[in-house]
């Protein structure tokens, strides 16, 4: 909707707003797919840093995920985004502003000043004050949620995810591996106990000597395993890193717009051109973020072979023949066609017999190692010479 070059707003407001071309209908329709499409993006950006904070914090399967948390994690966002679009445009709360946009609780432009509500001024279509009945304590208290809120759930989890993360690493320096395996401690333990116990019993310590020889053999296992899985959190932790940078580059500049507003400061001009380039580029980011393991994944597939060109290439068409200067027709499922075969090979049966012609029109002899010789006797060649 940022795309629309304003051709969308209201002819109401032609004298204010470039290329004003659409009307009430139009303005609407706009708003409220602009709100559906801004307050989804910002709560999903919330729901993907707590899905990753379920996986490094809380430990949770990836079936507990999908069957207790994920369906919150897709609802709340589309549930909220619909109730707060509908709402809003039952309520005449889709109004179009000074600057084009159609996201604005009540319609109150400059050629209504003067006029009371409802009233139409000549030459105009839309009335004053439109949407000033409507449910604009709903439209703000969401509004302060949605742009003051996102960004606490995305720092609070950003900050528990690096507290854990931070605490494994300790724990790892100051007791390696098997810190974070209980099971593991406990074994030693039992064992400990067991041998403790039953000293005086040269058979029984025996015993007890091959059991805790055979749980250090596991603990030692369990403690590669916790040292893949602390790799595992931490790149985890980037990854959540990764998508919340893309909402800090999307979402700033409108942050700071509101603040300004809030505060009753003019906002500069160069605020309002990055929030209108950013705002439309985090389906872009949030791409980006999702497909660089996949890409670094294509590369190291082919031993770094592939340029970074051929390696997104593959990512999105796997099944693209790349880093190889002959590619198979892809129609003939990586088989060379046989009328281009059967072309090739009498190219290069005509070359070798003009080959063969112009050794003999020169009296140049044919050395024995050369593929024709044994094809065609050195004797027929050099039959002009004898």
């Amino acid at each position: 909707s940022f795309a629309h070059f304003n051709i969308i707003a209201p002819s109401d407001m032609s004298y204010a707003v470039w290329n004003a071309r659409g009307s009430q209908a139009t303005c609407s329709a706009q708003g409220f797919v602009a709100i559906v499409g801004t307050c989804s993006g910002l709560l999903y950006s919330c729901s993907v840093n707590l899905y990753y904070l379920a996986i490094v914090k809380y430990n949770k399967s990836d079936r507990y995920i999908r069957t207790k948390i994920e369906p919150f994690l897709h609802g709340v966002p589309i549930v909220f985004a619909l109730i707060y679009s509908i709402t809003l445009l039952v309520n005449q709360n889709l109004n179009t502003s000074m600057a084009g946009s159609c996201n604005f609780p009540v319609y109150d432009p400059p050629h209504c000043i003067g006029y009371e509500d409802g009233q139409v001024r000549e030459g105009f279509k839309i009335p004053c004050g439109r949407g000033r009945d409507g449910a604009i304590t709903f439209y703000w208290v969401c509004f302060f949620i949605l742009t003051f809120g996102t960004p606490i759930v995305i720092g609070t989890s950003l900050a528990m995810l690096h507290r854990d993360v931070s605490k494994q690493e300790k724990r790892m320096a100051r007791y390696g591996g098997g810190a974070f395996n209980p099971s593991a401690t406990q074994h030693t333990t039992d064992s400990a106990a067991a041998a403790d116990g039953n000293r005086h019993s040269g058979l029984s310590s025996s015993i007890s000597s091959v059991i805790s020889s055979v749980r250090r053999t596991f603990g030692r296992r369990s403690s590669s395993n916790s040292n893949q899985e602390h790799s595992n959190s931490r790149g985890v932790m980037h990854r959540a890193l990764a998508y919340s940078i893309t909402y800090l580059l999307t979402w700033s500049w409108s942050i700071i717009n509101a603040i300004l507003w809030i505060a009753g400061v003019p906002t500069p001009l160069a605020i309002n051109y990055l929030r209108n380039i950013f705002t439309p580029l985090q389906g872009l980011f949030t791409l980006i973020v999702f497909m660089q393991p996949k890409v670094m994944s294509a590369k190291r597939s082919q031993g770094g072979n592939l340029s970074w060109c051929e390696a997104i290439a593959k990512t999105f068409w796997p099944t693209l023949t790349v880093g190889k200067k002959n590619t198979p027709d892809r129609g003939t499922g990586g088989k060379e066609n046989t009328l281009d075969a059967a072309v090739r090979k009498s190219s290069e049966i005509e070359e070798e017999k003009s080959e063969i012609e112009a050794h003999q029109q020169g009296g140049n002899d044919l050395e024995p190692s050369h593929p024709m010789y044994a094809a065609h006797g050195a004797k027929e060649i050099n039959d002009e010479e004898d």
